[in-house]
């Protein structure tokens, strides 16, 4: 079967799927034609989002992968998609997550219970938001500084922050350490019960807001519901199209 890692590209008359280690793989040349330059937008990506492939994957990850934090894996769904679709794209090159037609898209993943922190370092350091700040915190500095590199030093065209909610109040006790932080999950939603709704992410776009201020972007949002075997949750999508992309 055709894998989604790695790079279309041409060989011959037959196009192929370069991987990361080098293997070339035969592709579905029936389902995604020639491939095609295309200079990604944030509305084009969140009707890719928005699609019911995209969506059933989703489900099917909550589910199997609900031990790892889902980053990666939804960057590689998406590039399934893409591929699906005859888009040229390259995967994991230059230190990014994702390349369409040259155009640098970069991803993190956090569960809803990054709010709770992104409030203490809101109140602490959102009135002076800026490099010196960042450069000066040791570690990771939570949620801020993570999101900070990404988008005001890495510069991407597009950003897409993927903010997972989850209600595992019917898992049974003894499954939940088979989910990644699902103890520390419940203990959060103990005081923030699941909720869909977006409103919930204040914290969040409150962040999204001050960033704007130091690189200008339009704001997308979507959200997707997924009822997996496991638990249901929520995947909250911040995609930010930057003007100077």
């Amino acid at each position: 079967m055709p894998t989604p890692f790695g790079r279309l590209a041409k060989a011959s008359n037959v196009k192929t799927v370069v991987g990361r280690t080098g293997s070339i793989l035969p592709s579905a040349t029936h389902n995604i034609g020639h491939p095609v330059e295309s200079a990604m937008t944030g509305t084009e990506l969140r009707e890719i989002l928005k699609s019911s492939e995209f969506k059933q994957g989703l489900e099917e990850m909550s589910s199997y992968l609900a031990s790892i934090t889902q980053e990666r894996p939804i960057v590689y769904l998406l590039a399934k998609c893409l591929w699906k679709r005859g888009l040229k794209f390259t995967l994991e090159d230059d230190h990014s997550d994702l390349f369409i037609n040259e155009k640098r898209v970069e991803f993190k993943f956090n569960f809803d219970r990054c709010q709770k922190d992104l409030i203490k370092e809101l109140d602490k350091h959102g009135d002076v938001l800026n490099a010196a700040i960042f450069d000066a915190a040791k570690g990771n500095f939570g949620v801020m500084k993570r999101i900070y590199k990404d988008v005001c030093i890495k510069k991407p065209q597009i950003f897409v922050w993927i903010i997972s909610s989850r209600d595992l109040s019917n898992v049974p006790k003894q499954d939940r350490d088979r989910i990644c932080v699902g103890k520390e999950q419940c203990k959060y939603n103990a005081n923030h019960p699941y909720n869909p709704d977006e409103g919930r992410l204040r914290p969040a776009d409150l962040f999204l807001e001050k960033l704007r201020d130091i690189r200008r972007f339009s704001l997308l949002k979507h959200a997707i519901q997924v009822n997996g075997s496991l638990f249901p949750s929520t995947y909250h999508f911040r995609i930010c199209d930057f003007a100077d992309g």
